[in-house]
Protein backbone atom coordinates (compact mmCIF):
# COMPACT_ATOMS: atom_id res chain seq x y z
CA UNK A 1 0.00 0.00 0.00
CA UNK A 2 0.93 3.36 -1.04
CA UNK A 3 -0.13 7.27 1.30
CA UNK A 4 -0.42 10.13 -0.82
CA UNK A 5 -0.93 13.36 0.93
CA UNK A 6 -3.61 15.55 -0.24
CA UNK A 7 -4.04 19.20 0.79
CA UNK A 8 -7.38 20.29 1.74
CA UNK A 9 -9.19 22.04 -1.21
CA UNK A 10 -11.10 25.49 -1.14
CA UNK A 11 -14.52 25.70 -2.77
CA UNK A 12 -13.36 28.67 -5.05
CA UNK A 13 -17.50 29.45 -5.01
CA UNK A 14 -17.13 29.96 -1.23
CA UNK A 15 -13.45 30.30 0.11
CA UNK A 16 -14.36 29.84 3.87
CA UNK A 17 -14.97 26.67 2.97
CA UNK A 18 -12.98 23.20 1.90
CA UNK A 19 -14.38 21.41 -0.68
CA UNK A 20 -12.03 18.88 0.29
CA UNK A 21 -10.51 18.61 3.74
CA UNK A 22 -6.82 17.52 4.04
CA UNK A 23 -6.70 13.61 4.03
CA UNK A 24 -4.21 10.82 3.35
CA UNK A 25 -5.02 8.94 -0.18
CA UNK A 26 -4.38 4.96 0.69
CA UNK A 27 -3.93 2.75 -2.18
CA UNK A 28 -4.36 -0.53 -2.03
CA UNK A 29 -1.64 -3.61 -2.82
CA UNK A 30 -1.42 -4.19 -6.64
CA UNK A 31 -1.17 -7.99 -7.67
CA UNK A 32 -1.22 -10.29 -10.47
CA UNK A 33 -2.01 -13.88 -9.75
CA UNK A 34 -0.92 -16.48 -12.63
CA UNK A 35 -3.50 -19.27 -11.94
CA UNK A 36 -2.56 -22.74 -13.24
CA UNK A 37 -5.42 -25.29 -13.26
CA UNK A 38 -3.70 -28.77 -13.09
CA UNK A 39 -5.97 -31.08 -15.53
CA UNK A 40 -9.37 -29.08 -14.79
CA UNK A 41 -9.87 -25.92 -16.90
CA UNK A 42 -11.80 -22.39 -15.32
CA UNK A 43 -15.20 -21.25 -16.09
CA UNK A 44 -15.78 -17.63 -17.13
CA UNK A 45 -19.21 -15.82 -15.91
CA UNK A 46 -20.90 -13.41 -18.43
CA UNK A 47 -19.67 -10.83 -16.47
CA UNK A 48 -16.04 -11.43 -16.52
CA UNK A 49 -15.55 -13.42 -12.97
CA UNK A 50 -13.92 -16.73 -12.88
CA UNK A 51 -15.16 -19.85 -11.71
CA UNK A 52 -13.16 -22.91 -10.42
CA UNK A 53 -13.70 -25.86 -8.53
CA UNK A 54 -17.06 -24.00 -7.18
CA UNK A 55 -15.26 -20.61 -6.40
CA UNK A 56 -15.19 -17.40 -7.73
CA UNK A 57 -11.52 -15.53 -7.69
CA UNK A 58 -10.93 -12.03 -7.69
CA UNK A 59 -14.51 -10.51 -8.02
CA UNK A 60 -12.94 -7.02 -7.60
CA UNK A 61 -15.30 -4.42 -6.07
CA UNK A 62 -19.50 -5.18 -5.73
CA UNK A 63 -20.02 -8.62 -5.34
CA UNK A 64 -23.81 -7.91 -5.90
CA UNK A 65 -22.40 -7.97 -9.58
CA UNK A 66 -21.78 -11.06 -9.18
CA UNK A 67 -25.53 -11.57 -8.82
CA UNK A 68 -26.47 -10.41 -12.55
CA UNK A 69 -24.37 -13.36 -13.79
CA UNK A 70 -27.43 -15.49 -12.81
CA UNK A 71 -30.56 -13.24 -13.58
CA UNK A 72 -30.65 -13.76 -16.90
CA UNK A 73 -30.57 -17.23 -19.29
CA UNK A 74 -27.88 -16.97 -21.78
CA UNK A 75 -26.43 -19.19 -24.72
CA UNK A 76 -22.46 -18.39 -24.91
CA UNK A 77 -20.44 -20.06 -27.71
CA UNK A 78 -17.80 -22.25 -25.32
CA UNK A 79 -14.55 -21.74 -26.62
CA UNK A 80 -10.91 -23.57 -25.00
CA UNK A 81 -7.50 -21.66 -24.71
CA UNK A 82 -4.49 -22.36 -23.06
CA UNK A 83 -3.68 -19.08 -21.64
CA UNK A 84 -6.70 -16.42 -20.68
CA UNK A 85 -6.03 -12.91 -19.48
CA UNK A 86 -9.21 -11.52 -17.28
CA UNK A 87 -8.89 -7.69 -16.28
CA UNK A 88 -12.58 -7.11 -15.57
CA UNK A 89 -15.40 -8.46 -13.77
CA UNK A 90 -18.21 -5.65 -13.32
CA UNK A 91 -21.18 -5.55 -15.13
CA UNK A 92 -21.29 -2.47 -17.32
CA UNK A 93 -24.86 -0.63 -15.54
CA UNK A 94 -23.60 2.80 -17.54
CA UNK A 95 -24.17 4.06 -14.01
CA UNK A 96 -21.25 3.36 -11.81
CA UNK A 97 -19.61 1.25 -14.08
CA UNK A 98 -19.02 1.41 -17.87
CA UNK A 99 -17.30 4.64 -19.03
CA UNK A 100 -13.96 6.28 -20.26
CA UNK A 101 -12.76 6.35 -16.58
CA UNK A 102 -12.83 2.87 -15.94
CA UNK A 103 -11.47 2.07 -18.95
CA UNK A 104 -8.81 3.85 -18.53
CA UNK A 105 -8.07 3.22 -15.47
CA UNK A 106 -9.17 -0.18 -14.56
CA UNK A 107 -8.89 -1.79 -17.63
CA UNK A 108 -6.09 -0.33 -19.44
CA UNK A 109 -3.70 0.39 -16.78
CA UNK A 110 -4.30 -3.09 -15.23
CA UNK A 111 -3.76 -4.60 -18.59
CA UNK A 112 -0.21 -2.95 -18.13
CA UNK A 113 0.25 -3.80 -15.18
CA UNK A 114 -0.79 -7.55 -16.43
CA UNK A 115 1.84 -7.38 -18.96
CA UNK A 116 5.55 -5.99 -16.95
CA UNK A 117 4.93 -9.39 -14.89
CA UNK A 118 4.52 -11.80 -18.07
CA UNK A 119 7.13 -13.17 -19.89
CA UNK A 120 6.29 -11.33 -23.64
CA UNK A 121 5.51 -14.63 -25.39
CA UNK A 122 2.66 -15.74 -22.46
CA UNK A 123 1.27 -12.29 -23.05
CA UNK A 124 1.39 -12.38 -26.89
CA UNK A 125 -0.19 -15.56 -27.80
CA UNK A 126 -3.24 -15.27 -24.38
CA UNK A 127 -6.47 -14.39 -25.38
CA UNK A 128 -8.20 -11.39 -23.10
CA UNK A 129 -11.50 -11.70 -22.19
CA UNK A 130 -14.15 -9.60 -20.10
CA UNK A 131 -17.52 -7.77 -20.36
CA UNK A 132 -16.25 -5.10 -23.26
CA UNK A 133 -16.94 -2.13 -23.18
CA UNK A 134 -17.91 -1.32 -27.26
CA UNK A 135 -16.02 1.84 -28.34
CA UNK A 136 -13.62 3.15 -30.04
CA UNK A 137 -11.06 4.26 -27.32
CA UNK A 138 -11.43 0.39 -26.16
CA UNK A 139 -10.12 -0.68 -29.53
CA UNK A 140 -7.22 1.99 -29.64
CA UNK A 141 -5.82 1.34 -26.08
CA UNK A 142 -6.10 -2.32 -26.80
CA UNK A 143 -4.13 -2.20 -30.08
CA UNK A 144 -1.58 0.89 -28.01
CA UNK A 145 -0.76 -1.63 -25.55
CA UNK A 146 -0.49 -4.95 -27.50
CA UNK A 147 -3.48 -6.63 -28.15
CA UNK A 148 -4.38 -8.45 -31.51
CA UNK A 149 -8.14 -7.88 -32.11
CA UNK A 150 -8.41 -10.96 -32.96
CA UNK A 151 -7.40 -12.18 -28.98
CA UNK A 152 -10.50 -10.13 -27.55
CA UNK A 153 -13.35 -12.21 -26.81
CA UNK A 154 -16.57 -10.28 -24.84
CA UNK A 155 -17.47 -12.89 -22.18
CA UNK A 156 -21.41 -11.88 -22.47
CA UNK A 157 -20.92 -13.86 -25.77
CA UNK A 158 -18.10 -16.11 -25.07
CA UNK A 159 -17.31 -18.69 -22.52
CA UNK A 160 -13.62 -19.22 -23.20
CA UNK A 161 -12.14 -21.96 -21.07
CA UNK A 162 -8.49 -22.00 -20.40
CA UNK A 163 -5.72 -24.15 -18.33
CA UNK A 164 -3.77 -21.03 -17.64
CA UNK A 165 -6.01 -18.08 -15.90
CA UNK A 166 -4.13 -14.37 -15.54
CA UNK A 167 -6.25 -12.25 -13.00
CA UNK A 168 -5.47 -8.69 -11.34
CA UNK A 169 -7.09 -6.45 -8.79
CA UNK A 170 -8.42 -3.54 -9.40
CA UNK A 171 -7.00 -1.64 -5.92
CA UNK A 172 -9.28 1.61 -4.97
CA UNK A 173 -11.26 2.65 -7.54
CA UNK A 174 -10.51 6.13 -6.97
CA UNK A 175 -6.93 5.76 -5.37
CA UNK A 176 -5.65 3.71 -8.50
CA UNK A 177 -1.94 2.73 -7.97
CA UNK A 178 0.58 5.20 -9.29
CA UNK A 179 2.85 2.20 -10.74
CA UNK A 180 -0.47 0.97 -12.50
CA UNK A 181 -0.59 4.77 -13.89
CA UNK A 182 2.72 5.27 -15.03
CA UNK A 183 3.23 1.54 -16.57
CA UNK A 184 0.06 2.89 -19.11
CA UNK A 185 1.69 6.06 -19.96
CA UNK A 186 5.01 3.96 -20.76
CA UNK A 187 3.36 1.82 -23.02
CA UNK A 188 1.03 4.41 -25.09
CA UNK A 189 3.01 7.37 -24.67
CA UNK A 190 6.02 6.08 -27.11
CA UNK A 191 4.06 5.02 -29.67
CA UNK A 192 2.03 8.29 -30.05
CA UNK A 193 5.31 10.51 -29.97
CA UNK A 194 3.07 13.63 -29.08
CA UNK A 195 5.11 15.80 -27.75
CA UNK A 196 4.19 19.69 -26.17
CA UNK A 197 4.21 22.45 -28.17
CA UNK A 198 1.54 24.75 -27.03
CA UNK A 199 0.51 25.75 -23.60
CA UNK A 200 -3.24 25.96 -24.03
CA UNK A 201 -5.65 27.19 -21.42
CA UNK A 202 -8.64 25.03 -22.23
CA UNK A 203 -12.67 24.62 -21.17
CA UNK A 204 -13.46 20.54 -21.42
CA UNK A 205 -17.44 21.05 -22.20
CA UNK A 206 -20.25 18.86 -21.71
CA UNK A 207 -23.40 18.02 -23.53
CA UNK A 208 -24.88 15.23 -21.41
CA UNK A 209 -24.99 14.97 -17.36
CA UNK A 210 -23.27 17.41 -14.99
CA UNK A 211 -23.14 19.98 -18.08
CA UNK A 212 -22.85 23.40 -16.92
CA UNK A 213 -26.47 25.00 -17.20
CA UNK A 214 -25.27 29.03 -17.50
CA UNK A 215 -22.70 27.94 -20.01
CA UNK A 216 -23.86 30.58 -22.32
CA UNK A 217 -22.23 33.41 -19.66
CA UNK A 218 -18.98 30.85 -18.31
CA UNK A 219 -17.87 30.60 -22.26
CA UNK A 220 -18.38 34.65 -22.19
CA UNK A 221 -16.36 35.13 -19.26
CA UNK A 222 -13.93 32.80 -20.40
CA UNK A 223 -13.15 35.12 -23.78
CA UNK A 224 -11.38 37.10 -21.10
CA UNK A 225 -8.98 34.50 -20.36
CA UNK A 226 -8.39 33.41 -24.13
CA UNK A 227 -9.29 29.76 -23.42
CA UNK A 228 -9.88 27.16 -26.24
CA UNK A 229 -13.07 25.46 -25.68
CA UNK A 230 -13.01 21.99 -26.27
CA UNK A 231 -16.52 20.74 -27.60
CA UNK A 232 -17.97 17.06 -25.84
CA UNK A 233 -17.66 15.09 -29.28
CA UNK A 234 -15.81 11.22 -29.62
CA UNK A 235 -11.91 11.91 -30.62
CA UNK A 236 -9.43 9.33 -30.98
CA UNK A 237 -7.33 8.26 -28.02
CA UNK A 238 -4.38 10.06 -29.90
CA UNK A 239 -6.35 13.80 -30.28
CA UNK A 240 -7.46 13.36 -26.41
CA UNK A 241 -3.32 12.83 -25.52
CA UNK A 242 -2.61 16.00 -27.29
CA UNK A 243 -5.40 18.00 -26.38
CA UNK A 244 -4.09 17.70 -22.65
CA UNK A 245 -0.35 17.59 -23.05
CA UNK A 246 -1.24 20.94 -24.99
CA UNK A 247 -3.03 22.39 -21.68
CA UNK A 248 -1.29 24.57 -18.81
CA UNK A 249 -4.77 25.52 -17.62
CA UNK A 250 -7.75 22.76 -17.50
CA UNK A 251 -11.52 24.13 -16.71
CA UNK A 252 -14.41 22.39 -16.93
CA UNK A 253 -17.13 20.24 -14.86
CA UNK A 254 -16.48 16.64 -13.50
CA UNK A 255 -16.33 13.92 -16.33
CA UNK A 256 -14.10 11.25 -17.44
CA UNK A 257 -12.61 13.43 -19.30
CA UNK A 258 -10.34 14.59 -16.99
CA UNK A 259 -8.72 11.14 -16.98
CA UNK A 260 -6.71 12.23 -19.79
CA UNK A 261 -5.25 14.61 -17.14
CA UNK A 262 -2.36 11.32 -16.91
CA UNK A 263 -0.92 13.09 -20.08
CA UNK A 264 -0.54 16.25 -18.69
CA UNK A 265 3.12 17.88 -17.95
CA UNK A 266 4.11 18.73 -14.49
CA UNK A 267 2.75 22.55 -13.34
CA UNK A 268 -0.58 21.82 -15.75
CA UNK A 269 -3.43 23.08 -13.16
CA UNK A 270 -6.88 21.51 -13.03
CA UNK A 271 -10.02 23.47 -12.28
CA UNK A 272 -12.73 21.07 -11.68
CA UNK A 273 -16.60 22.25 -11.60
CA UNK A 274 -19.02 20.01 -9.21
CA UNK A 275 -22.87 20.13 -8.81
CA UNK A 276 -23.44 20.46 -4.88
CA UNK A 277 -24.06 16.66 -4.29
CA UNK A 278 -21.08 15.38 -5.95
CA UNK A 279 -17.61 16.23 -4.88
CA UNK A 280 -15.14 13.42 -5.17
CA UNK A 281 -11.83 13.56 -5.33
CA UNK A 282 -10.17 11.43 -7.35
CA UNK A 283 -8.83 13.85 -10.42
CA UNK A 284 -7.68 15.65 -7.53
CA UNK A 285 -5.31 12.57 -6.20
CA UNK A 286 -4.92 11.89 -10.19
CA UNK A 287 -3.46 15.88 -10.20
CA UNK A 288 -1.52 14.94 -7.16
CA UNK A 289 0.24 11.97 -8.72
CA UNK A 290 0.76 14.05 -12.01
CA UNK A 291 2.66 17.18 -10.42
CA UNK A 292 -0.23 18.97 -10.93
CA UNK A 293 -2.03 22.23 -9.57
CA UNK A 294 -5.83 21.62 -8.49
CA UNK A 295 -8.75 23.81 -7.76
CA UNK A 296 -12.35 22.98 -7.41
CA UNK A 297 -15.58 25.00 -7.54
CA UNK A 298 -19.18 23.76 -5.90
CA UNK A 299 -21.96 25.99 -5.60
CA UNK A 300 -24.82 25.16 -3.51
CA UNK A 301 -27.81 26.04 -5.87
CA UNK A 302 -29.03 22.66 -6.54
CA UNK A 303 -30.51 22.55 -10.44
CA UNK A 304 -33.50 20.16 -10.51
CA UNK A 305 -34.44 17.27 -9.25
CA UNK A 306 -32.17 14.05 -10.92
CA UNK A 307 -32.82 10.27 -9.48
CA UNK A 308 -28.85 10.23 -9.39
CA UNK A 309 -26.51 12.59 -7.72
CA UNK A 310 -23.50 11.67 -10.58
CA UNK A 311 -26.42 13.09 -13.20
CA UNK A 312 -27.25 16.58 -11.28
CA UNK A 313 -26.29 19.14 -13.41
CA UNK A 314 -23.70 22.61 -12.19
CA UNK A 315 -24.52 26.22 -11.89
CA UNK A 316 -21.61 28.67 -11.98
CA UNK A 317 -21.59 32.07 -10.79
CA UNK A 318 -19.30 33.80 -13.11
CA UNK A 319 -18.73 36.61 -11.03
CA UNK A 320 -17.07 34.13 -7.78
CA UNK A 321 -15.72 32.37 -10.54
CA UNK A 322 -13.96 35.72 -12.25
CA UNK A 323 -12.53 36.38 -8.95
CA UNK A 324 -10.34 33.36 -8.66
CA UNK A 325 -9.48 33.06 -12.19
CA UNK A 326 -8.01 37.07 -11.71
CA UNK A 327 -6.02 35.52 -9.07
CA UNK A 328 -4.58 32.31 -10.60
CA UNK A 329 -3.49 34.25 -13.41
CA UNK A 330 -2.25 37.37 -11.11
CA UNK A 331 -4.53 40.03 -13.14
CA UNK A 332 -4.51 42.63 -11.26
Amino acid sequence: MKQIFLPGVQNQAELTTLVFPPCKAITCQSYVWDFRTGTKKTVQLPYGGIVFNGKILCPDFESYHLVKNFLTARTRTVIDRKTVIVPWSHYLDGIAFGGYYDFVILVAAKMCRIKEALRTQVYTEAVVTYPLFKTAYEQEYLSLIGIEPDHVFDSRLYDVRADRCILANSGHWFYPDPADIFALKKQVEPQLNIARTQQNRIYVSRASRRKVVNEGALLALLEKYDFTIVDDKPRSVAEQVAIYKNASFILGPHGASFTNIIWCEPGTHLFELFPPNLVVDHFSYLARIMEMSYSAYSHPIKMGHTKYHIEEDIFVSTADLEKSLDILFEIV
